[in-house]
């Protein structure tokens, strides 16, 4: 009798979600750390392609599609980062949640800026950074069909730990809606998170702070929303692409105009021949910084040590020696 009664007591409950079989599947290793902290002990997030793979352009492999066809929700970059990805949740995950972060209400987005994009003017360095590229986005969370034409924006964004406590905030609003039971252990997680981002922020700073007017090169522009979160100051960069090294005539064209800079800022696809031109050229050294943790381990503490690895790489570029 007893076991009756339970039967239906509970086929009376309301249908809602439940955080040991909500399937949250993320784009890259930053976005999958942010999701990981908000959940906690309640639940674990899904890395959709392995550490280091591209987030601009992929072919997904059989394992991952599965992971795509059974999510219940995506957190991810969104289609101006992974046009890619766009596609395929059309096709694999149509009845999936999406929270494409760089349209969430709060984020700051900048302009995407052309390689060689260094104005020494101080008008127009400060117009460059802060008049006439930063936007704040809505919360629509549509995709970007139609919007050829429209001014693209550059999609590090997550370099910006303003635009990570942002998404914390996102992340745990779409969460607690889909497993109201948890909806307060994932804001307490993510207040706890945002805490601890803005403490390590203001470290960075502190750090920083002092070597702002130091020049660099990069080789890759990945990291405005660090240089203009931190007063950082890009000369330029080599390329438009991490995927491509820097053609002849370009290259020459910024080792000619290139003023006294501190050192040139490398990534794991650098090729050697690249830096050496440059290092010996500039008579600069050199430091791989990554801007994408390609490895760092994933989970929790990886935003955190990501953010850390950046701040000693351009601490290190920067020091006078």
């Amino acid at each position: 009798m007893l076991k009756n009664l339970s039967l239906s007591v509970l086929l009376c409950l309301p249908a809602v979600a439940q955080a040991d079989n909500l399937r949250i599947v993320v784009d890259v290793p930053p976005v999958h750390s942010l999701v990981a902290q908000v959940m906690g002990d309640v639940g674990a997030p899904e890395l959709l392609t392995k550490p280091g793979s591209s987030p601009h352009g992929h072919a997904l492999r059989p394992s991952e599609a599965q992971r795509l066809q059974a999510a219940d929700m995506i957190v991810w970059l969104g289609p101006d980062m992974s046009p890619w990805l766009n596609e395929a949740l059309k096709e694999m995950a149509p009845n999936a949640a999406s929270l494409p972060l760089l349209v969430a209400e709060g984020t700051t987005l900048l302009a995407k800026r052309g390689a060689h994009h260094h104005d020494h003017s101080e008008d127009a360095h400060k117009n460059e950074h802060m008049d006439e590229q930063e936007h704040t986005k809505h919360d629509d969370h549509e995709g970007h069909d139609g919007d050829e034409g429209k001014e693209r924006p550059d999609t590090h964004a997550w370099l910006n730990p303003d635009n990570a406590v942002v998404w914390l905030g996102a992340i745990a609003e779409d969460l607690a809606a889909h497993d109201p039971a948890n909806a307060g252990a994932y804001r307490a997680n993510a207040a706890k998170a945002a805490k601890a981002i803005n403490a390590q922020a203001q470290d960075i700073a502190t750090r920083l702070t002092p070597l702002s007017g130091r020049e660099f090169l990069t080789a890759h522009d990945a990291y405005q929303y660090f240089e203009t979160r931190f007063g950082l100051t890009s000369h330029a960069a080599i390329t438009d692409s991490e995927d491509q090294d820097a053609g002849p005539a370009h290259l020459r064209e910024v080792l000619a105009n290139s003023p006294s800079l501190s050192c040139f800022v490398t990534e794991r696809s650098t090729s050697k021949a690249t830096i050496a031109l440059v290092s010996e050229t500039l008579d600069i050294p050199h430091v791989q910084i990554d801007p994408i943790g390609a490895e760092i381990p994933i989970g929790e503490g990886h935003y955190s040590a990501l953010m850390g690895s950046l701040a000693d790489g351009f601490e290190a570029c920067l020091t006078p020696r």
